[in-house]
């Protein structure tokens, strides 16, 4: 039995990610967990959080239900709860217990957009299970041709072997790409009986991200997977100026698996 958890600020963006999830896993063996968290107001001289009337959380429980009985088309046992805390840290602290999470990821600029594209992207480093993204606007449609980002490190048997079930399941073409910004070659090593169809490629490009937009264009891709341990890459699109461009505007899901190599 999956175990799904979506966290959900009721935006537009987060019932997109919702409704994309539920799409992906519909009449699955899965259990799907929403949560919204929130954090009440506080005095800095006080060390107790002050309890601003449970009016607020009524508000928010009456908000959750509402979304549920939304869910009910897609045939999966959805249950919602609502928490007081900081968004990121107990998000990530719930992940030990879920098989994936799916979280919307916006291009709205401004405080709004900046504090919920750290949420998705802090959570998508930190997590310890899988994240997936899913920018707005977005609905699923099956995969036709699904992007695995590859690093110097290659690919680790155990991410390999989650990213060939997940395109077998969904009967999807998967391309290893290595972007080339280096002298460094890599050789990605499939294994000789392997049951997808794949390609193998590398493309020299001035950065990750151009690289892998350019694929993404030519392959008219569906989706992109990468592994966090993966670091030339994740700083390559996190700890740069143009993480806006490619994390919180990319136009197509991410996954981000987290590979244990030491």
């Amino acid at each position: 039995m999956r175990k799904i958890l979506i966290p959900t600020d009721f935006s537009e963006v987060s019932k997109n990610s919702l409704r994309y999830g539920l799409d992906l896993y519909r009449r699955t063996e899965s259990i799907v967990d929403l949560v919204h968290i929130y954090h009440p107001a506080f005095d800095p001289g006080q060390t107790e959080i002050i309890d601003v009337s449970s009016g607020v959380e009524k508000i928010l429980e009456s908000k959750m239900k509402d979304l549920i009985s939304t869910t009910s088309m897609f045939d999966l046992d959805v249950k919602g709860k609502v928490e007081v805390g900081f968004a990121t840290e107990r998000i990530i602290e719930m992940s030990f217990n879920y098989d994936i999470i799916i979280m919307g990821t916006t291009g709205v600029s401004g405080l709004l957009g900046r504090l919920f594209g750290s949420v998705s992207t802090e959570v998508a480093e930190k997590s310890h299970c899988p994240v997936l993204l899913v920018p707005p606007n977005i609905s699923f449609e099956g995969y036709k041709n699904v992007i695995y980002a590859c690093d110097v490190d290659g690919v680790s048997t155990e991410v390999l072997n989650e990213i060939m079930t997940f395109a077998k399941r969904y009967n999807a073409k998967l391309h290893f790409v290595h972007i080339k910004d280096g002298d460094k070659d890599i050789e990605i090593i499939l294994p000789k009986d392997i049951e997808v169809d794949c390609t193998v490629n590398e493309i020299e490009a001035d950065s990750v991200i151009k690289g892998v937009n350019l694929f993404i264009e030519k392959k008219n891709a569906d989706m992109v997977i990468i592994a966090t341990k993966q670091r030339s890459f994740w700083e390559g699109i996190l700890h740069t100026n143009h993480t806006n461009e490619f994390v919180l505007n990319i136009k197509i899901p991410l996954l981000v698996y987290h590979d244990t190599r030491k």
